[in-house]
């Protein structure tokens, strides 16, 4: 078990029972990129491990967290912004990883994946409360 596989992940306990499938997917994607990026920071060299390798895992904390918020929030949209924004940047650190030779072609390729799907979730999301702040003026 490579431990950054969704069927890794422990059983949820019973208040995540009553969580929409989609959110509980969003934040199950995030765990296995938090792994994921956990993994592959290991082997930065030790001088970039508590600079650019922080860096990425705070990011994805963040994500993390912004989930948590647009999630209890009555009003999401700001947090929801606020989750692409940080996504964004995380994007940003992924590429610097690359262009700084931190991480191979196949590791920006996976790496990259898992932070597109969370932008189309993250999209979708937001489409999703758009439409229906729309619908409630109507």
């Amino acid at each position: 078990m490579t431990g950054h596989e969704s069927s890794a992940a422990p059983t949820r306990g019973a208040y995540e029972e009553r969580l929409p499938e989609a959110y509980i997917e969003l934040l199950t994607l995030l765990e296995d990129m938090d792994v994921y990026v956990h993994q592959i920071t290991q082997n930065w060299p030790k001088t970039e491990r508590h600079g650019l390798a922080a860096a990425a895992r705070q990011q994805v904390t963040a994500l993390q967290r912004l989930t948590a918020v647009a999630w209890k929030r009555k009003s999401k949209s700001g947090a929801l912004f606020d989750l692409d924004i940080e996504l964004h940047v995380l994007k940003t650190i992924i590429r610097k990883a690359y262009r700084l030779g931190y991480i191979n072609a196949n590791r920006l390729e996976v790496w990259s994946r898992h932070a597109a799907e969370i932008g189309r979730r993250v999209g979708a999301w937001i489409k999703h409360e758009s439409a229906k702040a729309k619908g409630c003026d109507l």
